[in-house]
């Protein structure tokens, strides 16, 4: 049996991260798209990427709120530990 953890990080800026998980989603709770590696990801949107056994995620993630200043995304990571 693994043992996990959840992470659970909030984002009101622009930013890229590797997560380095097996199972990660990204929450739009703010008033405007927000764009995941450009694509857009509507206000109230949910996008869920899980992974299988033993599967950890490496991609490079871009969260861009353009100009807008009111953009919120609430990113859920289920990771592995040793």
């Amino acid at each position: 049996m693994k043992k996990y953890i959840i992470v659970i990080q909030q984002y009101q800026q622009s930013t890229s991260f590797v997560p380095g998980s097996n199972a990660i989603s990204f929450i739009n709770n703010g008033a405007a798209i927000a764009y995941l590696n450009n694509i857009p990801l509507p206000v109230g949107a949910t996008l869920s990427i899980e992974g299988n056994s033993d599967e950890i995620d490496v991609t490079q993630y871009t969260l861009n709120f353009g100009t807008a200043t009111n953009g919120n995304v609430l990113v859920i990571q289920k990771m592995f530990v040793k």
